[in-house]
């Protein structure tokens, strides 16, 4: 998977980013670009993200 394919594909979270958890908070999709940089992630950081998944 590319990573224009990576970080445009959507994934389940709470409107701050953050993946689902047992907190009662509303849930949306955004894509996983968009998650991260809620989360305070930078291009630098999820650069580094990808590259780790990629790799293993």
């Amino acid at each position: 998977m590319s990573k224009k394919e990576w970080l445009n594909q959507p994934v389940l979270c709470d409107e701050w980013g953050r993946p689902p958890s047992l907190a009662d908070v509303p849930l949306t999709y955004m894509t996983r670009k968009k998650a991260l940089l809620k989360q305070g992630g930078t291009k630098k950081s999820i650069d580094k993200l990808y590259k780790e998944i990629k790799n293993g």
